[in-house]
């Protein structure tokens, strides 16, 4: 099965694929958060059959939900209802962070933040 990673974002949203198999995470693309934001995401998991999507959930430096957690569960619910696909919230802490550090700042960071995501789903399962 293959897995969509997303590293949510109020003006970005970054997209990550595993490979068929769901088993390594690949950085795939960033997608503008505007009104066509889910009809995007819909037609991205029908063309590559995405079976399950893992969501960033950012929480702050001692694990507590913020308002930007808020928007991503938001998000989430309503990229379920426009997929019919499951939703897993991994915690998404220091991602994008993580991913500059390895890679250095880059017009594409938000996609290798959440291949990091996506990754950190894949070894914890």
């Amino acid at each position: 099965m293959r897995y969509l990673g997303i590293d949510y974002g109020e003006k970005r949203i970054g997209v990550a694929l595993t490979d068929e198999g769901g088993r390594m995470a690949f950085p795939y693309g960033i997608i503008s958060h505007d009104a066509k934001i889910f009809r995007r995401m819909r037609e991205l998991c029908e063309k590559e059959a995405v079976g399950k999507i893992v969501l960033g959930l950012p929480l702050d430096l001692q694990g507590r939900e913020t308002a930007m957690t808020k928007q991503a569960r938001d998000f989430g619910h309503k990229l379920r209802e426009e997929t019919g696909l499951e939703i897993i919230l991994q915690n998404e802490m220091l991602s994008t962070k993580e991913a500059e550090h390895f890679q250095g700042h880059h017009a594409k960071i938000d996609a290798s933040a959440a291949a990091l995501i996506l990754d950190s789903y894949l070894k914890k399962g």
